[in-house]
């Protein structure tokens, strides 16, 4: 008797906590096989949508699988591009360090090379200082531009840089900097 009591207070417990565990466990599993699919379903066409605002002439999206331009030191680097299925050009993604760290952006550029539009993507720049450069004004200078003669938004003749948001500016700046080496690094749109 002794050893059904030992036996009932102790190990079936375990037993049963264990069993739960087994059940909660797949189910969870099996809640993730269902999910997953939808997620990245809903996640690229909120994706492709984003990307289609700075590129409107696209219809649809497919990802460039060729090398990713970066800076030697790295702090600036396209993180994906992808390529507008009927040719209207590229919306590449550049991830820059800024005033309050990374600062994630698209751009869009067409066929010929030109920037159609600028999307900050994230950011932990301080509001109303660093998102000054982040204004649909001071991205809209951007648009139509092919080239850019230098990563520094205050040396670049071609853009006027926000006063006193200048780091918020140069990142921003060197990001489509970056994203046109990327274009002109992938022959343009094919």
């Amino acid at each position: 008797m002794k050893n059904n009591s030992t036996f009932q207070k102790y190990i079936a417990p375990i037993v049963v906590l264990v069993g739960i565990c087994l059940v909660v466990s797949a189910a969870l599993a099996a809640t993730y096989g269902i999910t997953t699919p939808i997620i990245e379903a809903r996640a690229k066409a909120e994706a492709d949508a984003a990307r289609q605002v700075i590129l409107p002439a696209a219809d649809s999206f497919t990802a460039y699988t060729g090398d990713l331009w970066h800076s030697e030191d790295n702090k600036v680097k396209v993180t994906e591009a992808y390529i507008a299925d009927n040719g209207s050009g590229a919306v590449i993604t550049v991830e820059t360090s800024s005033f309050g760290g990374a600062l994630t952006e698209m751009v869009g550029i067409d066929a010929s090379g030109a920037i159609t539009g600028v999307q900050i993507s994230s950011h932990a720049d301080t509001p109303g200082v660093g998102t000054n450069a982040m204004t649909d004004e001071h991205l809209g200078q951007y648009i139509g531009l092919s080239s850019l003669s230098s990563t520094d938004a205050k040396s670049d003749e071609a853009v006027d840089h926000v006063s006193g948001a200048s780091v918020s500016s140069n990142a921003i700046h060197y990001g489509i900097y970056a994203a046109l080496q990327q274009f002109s690094k992938m022959g343009g749109v094919q």
